[in-house]
């Protein structure tokens, strides 16, 4: 065999999953909402905190990947990220790391980012010689949802602060709750080359299953004033309820959710066409309450209130 070819084949066995090309050689936009040609495999944690880390099969032939970090809901499942695993499954197998955690209580909201951290920092032999030196952290993306929704915004402050996610970032808030640890001030400070969806279930965003307040999404929609109205989306998906980005329902039942995410994933890592801009970040509105008229209906009461009463933080300043 030719020598040269040998070290042309040595060449292409480290690879790039980043770029989708036709038979031209040329970029193509991916079909939004369709699984990734990658398996995958998950990692958890061999202490008790059950952190889990989802990747391609074949890491070690890749180059560096972005990282997602999930925050689940309130204190997750018994089964830990198996919640949310068609979701989880999804993002990795379009050939990124994530790591999920379980939110557990909000009130100690430090809990996500402090297992975050030990999980990055682990001694454990695959995540310390093998999967760290495989995430790039300028490249980060922090979802969650309902209580880990909220939290979205406080592990961007905080994961920002270390230097992270300075040539790509994104928040993806599935019907979120109170940023526990921000106030307004840390809201209007989140980086400015963050894309930030925040997106909300059933007619007008109030879903049976879901009692949060709507005024608490549309704050802190509202607060996120560092960042251009073209960076950022209010999405209202009406077929869905607070349950629906949870369990191994299948792909197809869950294009509402993985359309936009996987979307503003491509936006954010891959290509930042106008084509790829607004297949995630012109679903909805940049001005959802509109006085009341908007996509966002305000109720009369909720379980969870914005009142103040049972908050860590002092806004809640959008009122009907």
């Amino acid at each position: 065999m030719n020598k040269n070819f040998i070290f042309f084949i040595l060449i292409i066995s480290f690879v790039t999953c980043k770029k989708t090309a036709d038979p031209t050689g040329e970029y193509q936009i991916p079909t939004f909402g369709t699984t990734g040609k990658y398996d995958i495999n998950t990692y958890t944690t061999q202490d008790d905190d059950y952190t889990t880390a989802y990747f391609p099969t074949d890491l070690n032939s890749l180059e560096k990947l972005p990282v997602i970090f999930f925050i689940s809901g309130w204190f997750g499942s018994p089964t830990k990220s198996s919640k949310y695993e068609t979701l989880l499954r999804f993002m990795a197998s379009q050939c990124y790391i994530i790591i999920y955690t379980d939110e557990g209580s909000t009130t100690d909201y430090e809990f996500s980012l402090q297992k975050f951290d030990a999980f990055l920092n682990s001694n454990e032999d695959f995540i310390k010689n093998t999967l760290k030196s495989k995430i790039d952290m300028d490249k980060i993306g922090i979802a969650g949802h309902s209580a880990g929704g909220g939290l979205v915004f406080t592990a961007m402050k905080y994961f920002s602060a270390k230097g992270y996610g300075n040539k790509g970032r994104f928040v993806f808030a599935i019907e979120p709750w109170f940023a526990f640890g921000m106030d307004e001030a840390d809201m209007q400070q989140l980086p400015s080359n963050m894309n930030a969806v925040i997106q909300q279930y059933g007619p007008g965003g109030n879903n049976s299953a879901n009692g949060t307040d709507a005024r608490i999404p549309l704050t802190e929609y509202a607060l996120l004033t560092s960042i251009d109205n073209k960076k950022k989306d209010y999405q209202v998906y009406e077929n869905a309820d607070h349950s629906y980005p949870t369990g191994s329902k299948s792909v197809d039942e869950m294009q509402g959710l993985l359309k936009p995410l996987h979307a503003l994933m491509e936006y954010t890592f891959v290509n930042q066409s106008e084509e790829v801009r607004k297949a995630a970040l012109e679903l909805g509105s940049d001005d959802p309450y509109a006085n009341g008229h908007g996509i966002q209906q305000v109720l009369d009461s909720y379980q969870y209130p914005c009142d103040g009463a049972n908050t860590l933080i002092d806004y809640c300043s959008i009122v009907p």
